[in-house]
């Protein structure tokens, strides 16, 4: 079975891909984070999504980093988890 990485190396390598990869490279991040601190939380999205009074599915969408949150959708996620957001500005050269 290929693994997940190599698959999306392989795709990076088409220009058009990559291209639309690098267009929502900031949803893709958003969406790590959110999937990455949740797990750390331990919980399911079912489980953040009845704190935050909404659905599995619209919990499953903001994971998928087809569309970029809002900053009160982040608020909401944040406080299911018990935290805060933050928003940090870090230099471009330390992104690549």
């Amino acid at each position: 079975m290929t693994k997940l990485s190599e698959l999306k190396s392989n795709w990076l390598k088409n220009s058009k891909v990559k291209k639309a990869y690098d267009e929502h490279s900031l949803e893709f991040a958003i969406a790590k984070k959110l999937i990455s601190e949740r797990l750390k939380a331990n919980l399911t999205q079912q489980e953040i999504a009845k704190k935050m009074g909404t659905t599995q599915s619209a919990i499953a969408r903001i994971e998928s980093g087809s569309q970029l949150p809002s900053m009160r959708t982040i608020e909401g996620y944040a406080h299911a988890l018990g935290k805060i957001p933050e928003v940090r500005f870090k230099s471009y050269q330390d992104s690549q």
